[in-house]
């Protein structure tokens, strides 16, 4: 795990059989180890002016800085939004097991 920089990608999507789609899409092409999908929530937000509430699905992928700019292509190729949601976020500290599963996993 030398110099090794793991992070999450935090995607909100239109609906659960999407986030299915692009978590099978990204482990398939090893941009990431796992997703954690969550079927259902509640976004409120501003849109053209008006203030929406829309229910949406969380895409959270684990993966590795190095894989993120390929996870964001396609990431962005498979989804239905105008301007997607595509957080990286940087992981500082976490189980070194599970790290290097995570690392082993996609490299």
């Amino acid at each position: 795990m030398k110099n090794i920089k793991f992070c999450l990608v935090y995607v909100t999507v239109e609906n659960f059989e999407q986030a299915e789609k692009i978590a099978e899409l990204a482990i398939k092409n090893k941009f990431c180890a796992c997703a954690n999908i969550f079927p259902e929530i509640h976004s409120m937000f501003e849109w053209d002016g008006k203030i929406n509430l829309e229910k949406e699905s969380v895409l959270i992928l684990k993966t590795i800085e190095n894989k993120f700019k390929n996870l964001e292509r396609l990431i962005s190729k498979n989804h239905t939004y105008e301007t997607p949601c595509i957080l990286k976020l940087d992981i500082s500290k976490g189980n070194k097991k599970f790290l290097n599963w995570l690392e082993t996993t996609i490299n």
